[in-house]
């Protein structure tokens, strides 16, 4: 099922930076790739094939969550800059059943939760 937010996003191409759980919110923090047609989108920086920015990717309302490994036992690269990344999402849906699935080197990973939300920050 779609989810609104990610109507003008490259979610594949959208790489986890961190992520933290709390008692009923689990946020992930992105370099979020978005396509031409999204309100934040500017010509790509020299180098670069699309217009990243960061964003936070918010789980709300959280009960439940199953697959979520730690950061320690995630395979991440460091970039020529320095800055350490936990690969793309592969994977964000809505399943019929309510619960979110979100897949990347990060575990493939059921959320619990009321809603999900990216916010550009």
């Amino acid at each position: 099922m779609a989810i609104s937010d990610f109507d003008n996003v490259l979610v594949e191409d959208t790489f986890v930076l961190a992520w933290q759980r709390s008692a009923n919110c689990l946020v992930f923090d992105v370099i979020v790739s978005l396509l031409p047609t999204h309100p934040n989108y500017e010509s790509p920086k020299p180098g670069e094939w699309a217009c990243y920015k960061k964003g936070n990717l918010r789980f709300s309302a959280v009960t439940n969550v199953n697959g979520l490994l730690s950061p320690e036992d995630t395979a991440n690269t460091t970039d020529p800059d320095g800055s350490v990344d936990y690969g793309t999402i592969d994977l964000l849906e809505r399943q019929r059943d309510g619960r979110f699935r979100l897949v990347g080197d990060f575990g493939d990973v059921l959320v619990d939760a009321d809603d999900v939300s990216l916010a550009i920050v």
